[in-house]
């Protein structure tokens, strides 16, 4: 995999980085790709950083001979004690749809707890490469 993009700040700084992101995204994306998911993927992933593990985090989109691209967050947070979403919970709530929305969105989802502590989550994105990404 090779990083194509990638943002390394304190989490309420890489949130800020979205819009970055998006056209980041847009640039290497076929036209029936959803880049709108995608967006709202880093937006759900590095907002919880902001509302669950402020301070550092890194952010990378990675491609590799033409799959979708991957998004990974790292953060340095307590860790992520997730359960899955489901249907049966309560989706008015104003919390805890977060990942459930990432997982809805995305083609794949990993949630690891690195052994020095944070989370690390990579999604797959609803996103199809063109031929050549510059």
């Amino acid at each position: 995999m090779r990083t194509i993009w990638m943002v390394q700040d304190e989490a309420d700084r890489v949130l800020r980085q979205r819009r970055a992101f998006r056209d980041c995204v847009a640039a290497l994306a076929e036209p029936a790709s959803d880049v709108s998911g995608a967006e709202l993927i880093y937006g759900e992933l590095v907002g919880n950083t902001v509302r669950y593990a402020a301070g550092p985090v890194e952010v990378r989109l990675e491609v590799h001979n033409g799959d979708a691209p991957v998004l990974t967050v790292r953060d340095h947070g307590p860790g992520l004690h997730c359960h899955p979403w489901t249907p049966r919970r309560d989706p008015y709530a104003e919390s805890g749809r977060g990942l459930g929305i990432v997982e809805l969105l995305a083609r794949a989802v990993a949630v690891d707890r690195p052994s020095d502590g944070g989370t690390l989550i990579r999604a797959v994105l609803p996103v199809t490469p063109r031929a050549k990404v510059a």
